[in-house]
């Protein structure tokens, strides 16, 4: 499976940055950033409708998505869009993304940032805080009954998880961690197929007061309405905006969408 190669290959590489920052040491700066301010709950749980823009340049399933991707650009638009958070793929192998995309987008920006990655090993957790996250993925899928530990690690270091699930069994794993963030995943990361239908299936057993964002397959303004009536409160959307970056047409379709 698709998952398993990634989650191998990231582990490869966790284990050759150890190399060059030990644990402990980063650890160490990581601590001295916890009480850094952390908006990125109170952005997503407004009355409002949120949307997470997504900074990516590839992905598995579909190859390069942004053969320019220019992150000033990019970043330029979606403060024009309004977006209220930012995500950042950092997984080099089959994203093609970077820790350095993260850093570029905290200087342009003070927007919540969201840590896109596959999080294996605490070490993600304190490179997250000190590249400047707000927020950090953590993927039911990976982690299993890890979750919990690794949830209780972003905590202390004041980082907010967003928390992946795209099926009965992983969302109750979340529910168990008392996740306040639960992100529904679109997509079948066994094999990269996406249907809305999962958030409309998930979200009536997410007991209320949390924050729901869907993430993934979603391609049109409609499909954002179709979330927003399933009654998530927010969507992680990455390449609908990479392809209809320069589209003024989905710019004022979008606008309309947010009401402003």
């Amino acid at each position: 499976m698709i998952l398993d190669k990634i989650c191998r290959e990231k582990y490869k590489r966790v284990e050759e940055r150890k190399k060059l920052i030990l644990i402990d040491k980063l650890y160490e700066k990581a601590g001295e950033l916890i009480s850094t301010e952390n908006n990125f709950k109170n952005v997503l749980g407004g009355d409002n409708f949120s949307i997470i823009g997504e900074f990516k340049k590839a992905s598995p399933s579909k190859g390069i998505i942004v053969p320019d991707f220019d992150i000033e650009k990019i970043a330029h638009i979606y403060s024009e869009f309004k977006i209220d958070a930012y995500s950042v793929l950092t997984e080099e192998d089959f994203f093609m993304g970077s820790d350095e995309y993260l850093k570029k987008v905290k200087a342009l920006s003070d927007r919540p940032i969201l840590r896109k990655d596959f999080i294996i090993d605490f070490y993600q957790i304190y490179e997250a805080k000190i590249l400047g996250a707000s927020g950090i993925l953590l993927i039911a899928a990976v982690l299993g009954e890890k979750l919990k530990e690794f949830y209780e690690e972003c905590r202390k270091f004041n980082l907010y998880p967003l928390v992946e699930v795209h099926n009965r069994e992983e969302l109750d794993l979340a529910l168990e961690c008392n996740s306040e963030i639960v992100g529904i995943n679109n997509r079948d990361l066994k094999n990269f197929n996406t249907t809305l239908k999962t958030t409309e299936d998930l979200i009536k057993h997410v007991p209320k007061g949390k924050i729901i964002i869907s993430e993934s397959g979603m391609k049109t303004i409609s499909d954002l309405q179709k979330v927003k009536d399933f009654g998530a409160n927010g969507a992680l959307v990455g390449e609908m905006f990479m392809r209809n970056i320069h589209d003024e047409e989905f710019k004022e379709r979008f606008n309309i969408f947010k009401g402003e």
